[in-house]
């Protein structure tokens, strides 16, 4: 079944569910899987590895891998295929962006971190205090400015820049409100997910029906409603913020856009 604009039905959705769980055994069906998610799959690699063709062969070899993972280890209690197959590829490539992109030496042993201990007794005591908080700092900086350059590569999928979010993003904390409620029934929808993140397609009439925003609104709130959707369904811890209402986040999130 096909809903406008040659999209997969709900339907459809739940079909993929069963298919997926069953590919793992049937090797002519996870073939045909494969072939189904390959444009997906090329996509989401190539515009993390930029220019370079070698690097760009290595993160499609990491997103086939990672599809791989995502049925070997899929079952429907999961949630929808898609959803749960695009967290493992988009957690996969970004752990092969950081070690790319990671060039500077680890020189601060941070051992039993997350114990009930102090932190005079988590770390040695020849090490200041004040170096450790800078070092953390420091590593929180180069996190945020990793997830930066990643979100900028996927919202160019959709001709976004950082400065038309910037300049889109609602400033009123009522108007953000009901667009966060929107991104919040969205990520609750099967199918619209699957519409907006294997498509790339953005139904604004169904997301009104859905939501009971008018239409107007609901489009005026395009930009920031895929970003936010973008950020959500990836692993993008600091800029998570920035879509919950963590201000700090919002102000980190602000500096990343003006680079």
């Amino acid at each position: 079944m096909k809903c406008d604009n040659g999209v997969t039905s709900e339907t459809d959705t739940y079909e993929l569910d069963e298919r997926a769980e069953k590919a793992l055994a049937d090797e002519t069906g996870f073939e045909a899987l494969l072939r189904e998610f390959k444009p997906f799959l090329l996509s989401r690699a190539s515009r993390l590895a930029g220019d370079n063709a070698e690097r760009r062969e290595e993160m499609i070899h990491i997103a086939n891998m990672a599809f791989y993972e995502s049925v070997k280890s899929y079952n429907q209690q999961k949630g929808h295929f898609f959803q749960f197959m695009n967290s493992v590829v988009h957690k996969r490539l970004i752990d092969e962006v950081r070690k790319l992109y990671t060039k500077r030496v680890v020189t601060v042993p941070i051992e039993n971190a997350g114990d009930d201990r102090n932190d005079s007794e988590a770390f040695p005591s020849n090490i200041d205090k004040a170096s450790i908080n800078v070092y953390i700092e420091d590593e929180q900086r180069y996190s945020l400015t990793l997830e930066i350059e990643c979100f900028k590569a996927e919202l160019s999928d959709w001709g976004i820049t950082m400065a038309e979010l910037a300049a889109r993003s609602p400033k009123q904390a009522k108007l953000r409100a009901v667009y966060n409620k929107v991104v919040n029934d969205i990520a609750d929808d099967a199918e619209i997910m699957r519409i907006i993140l294997i498509k790339r397609y953005f139904p604004g009439k169904k997301i009104a029906n859905l939501t009971k925003v008018p239409q107007k609104t609901v489009e005026r709130g395009r930009i920031y409603i895929i970003a936010s959707l973008i950020i959500r369904s990836g692993d993008y811890d600091y800029l998570k913020g920035y879509i919950t209402g963590n201000r700090a986040g919002e102000r980190e999130f602000g500096k990343g856009g003006r680079q």
